[in-house]
């Protein structure tokens, strides 16, 4: 295969992510597989040379990067709270000593 022709597969798989992304209704899904497409599409700007797309997405991916991170963030600390707010969270501990 001609290795501009597989550049050219390779740029639209990135493509192809970035779009599916957009099709998630789960927000950290969406950042992942956007972070996967964005990553390939890097790549695929860098080997052709065109640095105002890379730049964009290295941005897109740094941006998606923090996002993702404080979200997860967010989720632990509101998790955090829920367990502290009830006594601890239902567990089989708890269960057993109530015979439940």
């Amino acid at each position: 295969m001609d290795w501009d022709i597989a550049l050219e597969i390779f740029g639209y798989v990135g493509t192809v992510l970035v779009v599916i992304s957009m099709l998630m209704t789960d927000i950290n899904k969406l950042r992942i597989i956007n972070i996967s497409g964005g990553f390939v599409s890097l790549i695929y700007t860098l080997m052709r040379n065109t640095m105002p797309m890379a730049v964009m997405n290295f941005i897109l991916i740094t941006i998606n990067i923090v996002q993702l991170i404080k979200s997860r963030k967010a989720a632990r600390i509101a998790a955090n709270s829920v367990n502290s707010q009830d006594g601890g969270a239902y567990n089989e501990e708890n269960a057993q000593e109530n015979n439940i």
